[in-house]
């Protein structure tokens, strides 16, 4: 960036030499005297348009308003419509294309940054993303896309359209890791995320899932959740209970019970109604016994449990 303290003192300067108020040069430049004197306290920088006039009313060159520099350079082969010229006997970094974007228009930036892109590092890139077109951005992300990693564009993701996001997310589930995923996830689509969690309950186990939770649809969760208990345990839904319906824990719950799991459903037991674990103790207490009752007994109703010990030594 201009170092804006040094290009005010250097209109002081030069307005000093030419013989000129801050008023007489704000009259030339057809501006108001206050734009004039924040340029020379350093608060702001002259308007690209305004420097080929303020370099003629000094007679000086732009360089000399400015400061000696790669940046100064490629600001005067743009002001000039010596671009393409400048670029092709010049190497261009992102970094001085950055030190003359606050003053340039968005396609002139990416007049001079078409001629850098295919080398731009994703930091420089990320740097450069609030003056370029979401066209463009979308373009060099598609190329990180294809190389990887993902993870490269979650700090440029405020930048980029919904399509290309959604893009990202589909090649983390093919790839991974899920982690990028995760980090990408308050960007995403709703159809999108919920697309690539029942990818995730497909590949891997559904404790994959918990950092995703906040930002999948109750329907996806609870989808998940039935899927995973056909192959797996009630346990493993346990990091996922405070994102799943009552509706679905009580019926991954019964199905525990058919098995004769019920340790298993002492984790989740603050989750579930009080109707199915009702269920559960009656059915443990005739399976098992009393005793085995007890871990549960602290989520059971006064009433159940008075009820379970008369039925026992009714019996």
């Amino acid at each position: 960036m201009f170092d804006m303290l040094k290009v005010g003192r250097n209109i002081v300067k030069l307005r000093g030499a030419a013989g000129l108020t801050q008023m007489g040069l704000a009259d030339k430049l057809g501006i108001s005297y206050q734009a004039v004197s924040n340029w020379e306290r350093g608060a702001s920088m002259p308007d690209i348009s305004k420097l080929p006039e303020l370099a003629e009313i000094f007679n000086v060159s732009i360089e000399e308003i400015l400061e000696e520099g790669r940046g100064t350079a490629i600001l005067t082969s743009v002001l000039e419509n010596a671009t393409e010229d400048y670029l092709h006997q010049h190497e261009v970094s992102a970094i001085e294309i950055l030190e003359v974007a606050p003053l340039l228009k968005t396609e002139q930036i990416e007049e001079v940054f078409e001629h850098v892109k295919a080398n731009v590092p994703i930091g420089d890139l990320v740097a450069l993303a609030p003056f370029l077109s979401e066209e463009v951005l979308d373009e060099c992300a598609r190329k990180v896309i294809e190389i990887g990693p993902i993870g490269d564009l979650v700090a440029l993701a405020p930048f980029l359209s919904d399509e290309v996001l959604d893009e990202c997310a589909r090649k983390v589930i093919e790839i991974g890791p899920i982690g990028d995923l995760v980090a990408l996830a308050p960007f995403l689509s709703d159809e999108v995320l919920d697309e690539c969690a029942r990818k995730v309950i497909e590949i891997g186990p559904i404790s994959n899932l918990v950092a995703l939770a906040p930002f999948l649809s109750d329907e996806v969760l609870d989808e998940c959740a039935r899927k995973a208990m056909e192959s797996g345990e009630i346990i493993d839904l346990l990091p996922l209970a405070p994102f799943l319906s009552e509706e679905v824990l009580d019926e991954c719950a019964r199905k525990t019970c058919e098995r004769g799991e019920f340790i298993d459903l002492v984790p989740l037991a603050p989750f579930l109604s009080e109707e199915v674990l009702n269920e559960c103790a009656r059915k443990l207490v005739e399976e098992q016994g009393l005793g085995a009752v007890l871990p549960l007994a602290p989520f059971l109703g006064k009433g159940i449990m008075e009820g379970l010990t008369t039925s026992l030594f009714t019996k």
